[in-house]
């Protein structure tokens, strides 16, 4: 019988591997396992990085006031080409014509909106012949109102018997002017104003003087959102010009308000927030819940 070779140099080699092939495992089995994105000293560690892509944060609106970010932060309406059919005075001609300019403000406002990081959507239209109740309650009187936004419902209301008769008449910027004041309140409903400002109305008494203050600060804003939107769209499409200034100056032809009822503030202020908004097109110079209190009386 052969006798196995002593300290045969193949044998020691395959030794030495198995050896140091062992040790190394229990190395392995020893160490502590590393996690990807903490160190191992944190006492509270951070998940690990995931290869998701992110969500972006959903838009959510902001019950703020004079601090809101669209009113610290200026932002402008691109210019937008409208497509209005021909102004007419049947109840069909200004459905149909406030049906485009509602269309044309979606275009306008959205991407402003959308940049901004706050809630858009589109508002409902109600183009009757009269003015309905609503979940914001009874339809007001003619000679209070011949149109309102509802926030409960997201709705303009624009109805066209009242608005032909009692409105704008036969002067297409008129009804131009007032369905644009209308839609600045939708704005205020989806970033969060119109939420904020309510509650402070609420809060003082609808006809306290604080509650008044109050309400006319919204729709003098409205009336500086509607100049931001004329501006947007002179010269463009079917709104020449001549129909956005008109518009613009529509708002100094305000009825005067008694002051124990004066919701709406005078017709100076009136127009003198929409020539602000349509001289300047900046979110920020509509910061009407900042200013004096002689600016929105």
């Amino acid at each position: 019988m052969t006798q196995p070779a002593k300290n045969n140099p193949v044998t020691l080699g395959a030794v030495f591997v198995l050896v140091v092939a062992f040790v190394l495992g229990i190395g392995q089995l020893s160490r502590p396992r590393l996690v990807t994105g903490h160190a191992l000293a944190s006492s509270r560690p951070a998940p690990a990085a995931s290869t998701e892509p992110s969500t972006p944060i959903r838009p959510r609106a902001v019950y703020r006031l004079e601090d809101h970010p669209v009113l610290l932060t200026p932002a402008s309406l691109t210019q937008v080409t409208c497509a209005l059919p021909q102004f007419g005075v049947s109840d069909q001609q200004l459905a149909a014509y406030y049906a485009a300019g509602v269309t044309c403000l979606d275009t306008a406002w959205g991407p402003l909106l959308t940049e901004a990081n706050l809630p858009f959507d589109k508002p409902v239209l109600d183009a009757s012949a009269e003015l309905k109740d609503g979940p914001c309650g009874a339809a007001p009187e003619s000679d209070h109102a011949v149109a309102y936004y509802c926030g409960r419902n997201r709705t303009i209301y624009m109805p066209t018997s009242r608005l032909r008769d009692n409105g704008g008449g036969d002067a297409p910027a008129t009804h131009l002017a007032t369905l644009a004041h209308e839609y600045g309140h939708h704005v205020q409903a989806l970033t969060g104003l119109l939420r904020a400002a309510d509650l402070k109305i609420t809060e003082a008494g609808e006809k306290t003087t604080a509650g008044l203050e109050m309400s006319r600060r919204i729709e003098l804003q409205a009336n500086c959102f509607a100049g931001m939107f004329l501006s947007s769209v002179a010269g463009r499409g079917s709104v020449t010009q001549n129909l956005a200034r008109q518009a613009q100056e529509d708002f100094q032809y305000a009825v005067e308000e008694e002051p124990e009822s004066n919701a709406h503030g005078s017709a100076k202020n009136q127009a003198q927030w929409a020539t602000t908004g349509f001289k300047t097109n900046t979110t920020t110079a509509c910061n009407t819940f900042a200013a004096p209190a002689e600016q929105v009386a």
